[in-house]
C-alpha cells in the first residue's frame, strides 16, 4: 500500500491545474477512489486520507459497516469504472464475480407478479462490497501520483486569512504519539461518507450549514452467506421478491458473489426489520410475498454468521443553495447524497459524480478557468445529476404510510405511474427493459413516459398477475 503526505510550497496563482497542484481526497471509499483517479489527470499529485486500516484484500472495513450486506453497481455505474480502469470488468470476473444479465438471469417478483425473463443485453457483475473496493484501490495505488494515506484522521480545514477559501486540511494519524500536520491543497474533495463533518465546519467557519432534504425510512436488514453450487444448476443466477406497498413491506435478495458464495439479504421498512436468530430469520422468509427465498435458506448450506444493519434515513445535503461557498471545495458520493441502500444506488451515483468531476475539470481547462470557478460549476451541475435517483428513492419509499419527509414534487402521481409499469413489466417486454434501462441510470426516467409504455399504463389493466 502506498502511503505518503505530500507537503510542499504553494503557488498563489489558482490557475486551471497544473503539474505542481495538489488535491487532497478526504476518505477512500469507492467515491473517493474514482474521485482520486479523475484527479490524477489535471492535478500533480492526489493525496486520499482515509481513517480506517486498509489491508491487501477483499476484508469489509470498520467505516462502512453496510458492507458486508448485499451491494448493486448498475450497469451505467459498472460501464463508468471500467471507462476509469480499462478491464476492470474482466479482473472482477476472473476474481469470481458473476455476470448477470438483468431481464434475463434475475428471477424478480415484485408488486405482486413475477417480472417477465427476456433477453436485453443489460448485463452487470455480482459481487461484495469489499472486493470490488479492494480491486479500485488496487488500481487506484497503481497510479504514480495518487498517494493513499490510511489510518489518517482529517480533523479539520486550513483557510486562507479571509476563510474566502479552503487552502488545505489538518490531519493526524492513529499512530501513538502522532501529532497534527498541515497538508497545503490546491483542491479539497470530501468524500467521507454519511458521517461527513463538512456541515460542521463550515458552520465553525462562518457559512452556516447546508439545508437537507430528510426522507426517514427506518429500514433494517440481515445478511447471511450460503454455499454456492456451480450457477449453472440454478434456475435463477440472482432472485429478488419484493413487497407491495403499503402493506407489504419485506424484501429478500440473493445475489451470486466471488468465492462460489451467495449472499441472502432480508430487510424491510418502516421498522419491520429482520432478527438475526435461526428460527426469526427463517420466520420473517417465509413470510415474504413468495415463498422461494424461504425454501432455499431452509435447505441451503450457510457459512457464516447473520450480520445486521440499520439505515435510518435518506439524506440530500443542498450545498448548491448556501449563500456563501467557500472556494477549493468539492463534496460528493454519500457526504453529499445518501440513499435507501436497499436501492443500490449509491456506487452508481458515486462514480456519476467523478464523471461530473471529470466535465467540470475539462471543461475548465478548456476555458482556462480558476480551480475554485471549475469547483463552483460543479457545485452548480452536479444536483442536476442528482435530481433523478434521488425522485426514484425518496417516491418509491414514500410509498410506505410510515415514512416521514417532504416528498418531491409529484410523488404520488409518479408512484401511482411506476406501479403500473411494473405490473406491465410482467407481461410485455418492451416495458421491462425500458423500466430496467431507467434503473440501471442508463436512460433518463423520461424514458418510461414514451408513448410505447404510457399508452399501455393508460389505456390497459395493470392489474394482472401471471
Amino acid at each position: 500500500m502506498n502511503r505518503h503526505i505530500v507537503l510542499h510550497e504553494r503557488s498563489q496563482r489558482l490557475n486551471a491545474p497544473r503539474r505542481d497542484a495538489h488535491a487532497v481526497v478526504i476518505g477512500g471509499s469507492i467515491a473517493g477512489l474514482l474521485a482520486a483517479r479523475v484527479l490524477a489527470d489535471y492535478f500533480g499529485t492526489v493525496t486520499i486520507f482515509e481513517k480506517d486500516p486498509l489491508v491487501d484484500g477483499a476484508e469489509p472495513r470498520p467505516g462502512v459497516p453496510q458492507g458486508r450486506h448485499v451491494h448493486s453497481i448498475w450497469k451505467r455505474g459498472l460501464s463508468l469504472m471500467e471507462e476509469s480502469f480499462p478491464g476492470l470488468t474482466a479482473e472482477l470476473i476472473e476474481g469470481g464475480s458473476a455476470e448477470v444479465e438483468m431481464t434475463k438471469d434475475f428471477a424478480w417478483y415484485h408488486r405482486g407478479v413475477w417480472k417477465l425473463r427476456v433477453p436485453s443485453g443489460i448485463v452487470i457483475t455480482c459481487q461484495t462490497r469489499p472486493f470490488l473496493e479492494w480491486h479500485i484501490r488496487r488500481r487506484v495505488c497503481q497510479i504514480s501520483n495518487i498517494g493513499l494515506v490510511d489510518r489518517c484522521y482529517v480533523k479539520r480545514f486550513v483557510t486562507d486569512t479571509t476563510a474566502g477559501r479552503i487552502t488545505g486540511v489538518v490531519v493526524q494519524s492513529r499512530g501513538v504519539g502522532a501529532t497534527e500536520e498541515t497538508v497545503a491543497a490546491d483542491l479539497v474533495v470530501d468524500a467521507s461518507g454519511r458521517g461527513s463533518r463538512t456541515p460542521r465546519w463550515l458552520e465553525e467557519l462562518g457559512y452556516g450549514r447546508p439545508e437537507m432534504s430528510v426522507i426517514d425510512v427506518d429500514v433494517g436488514y440481515a445478511t447471511r452467506f450460503y454455499a454456492r453450487p456451480p450457477i449453472e444448476d440454478c434456475p435463477w443466477k440472482a432472485l429478488i421478491i419484493a413487497p407491495t406497498p403499503p402493506d407489504g413491506t419485506r424484501l429478500g435478495v440473493i445475489f451470486p458473489v466471488e468465492g462460489q458464495r451467495w449472499i441472502v439479504m432480508l430487510g424491510g421498512w418502516n421498522g419491520d426489520h429482520p432478527p438475526r436468530d435461526e428460527d426469526g430469520i427463517l420466520e420473517f422468509a417465509r413470510n415474504l410475498e413468495a415463498p422461494d427465498i424461504y425454501t432455499f435458506m431452509r435447505d441451503a448450506e450457510p457459512l457464516t454468521p447473520i450480520v445486521g444493519y440499520k439505515f435510518r434515513a435518506n439524506v440530500r445535503r443542498h450545498y448548491e443553495r448556501m449563500r456563501r461557498f467557500p472556494g477549493g471545495l468539492i463534496v460528493l458520493g454519500d457526504s453529499l447524497c445518501s440513499f435507501n441502500p436497499i436501492y443500490g444506488q449509491g456506487m452508481t451515483t458515486s462514480a456519476l459524480d467523478a464523471m461530473t468531476l471529470r466535465e467540470c475539470l475539462e471543461r475548465g481547462v478548456r476555458k482556462g478557468e480558476t480551480i475554485d470557478a471549475m469547483a463552483h460549476h460543479f457545485l452548480k451541475r452536479v444536483p442536476r445529476r442528482l435530481e433523478a435517483p434521488w425522485r426514484m428513492a425518496a417516491g418509491e419509499d414514500m410509498n410506505w404510510p410510515g415514512t416521514q419527509g417532504d416528498a418531491p414534487f409529484g410523488t404520488p402521481f409518479m408512484n401511482w405511474y411506476f406501479g403500473r409499469v411494473h405490473a406491465l413489466a410482467a407481461r410485455d417486454p418492451q416495458v421491462l427493459v425500458r423500466f430496467v434501462r431507467v434503473a440501471n441510470m442508463i436512460d433518463s426516467p423520461v424514458r418510461v413516459f414514451h408513448p410505447r409504455v404510457l399508452a399501455p399504463v393508460l389505456t390497459r389493466s395493470a392489474r394482472g398477475r401471471r
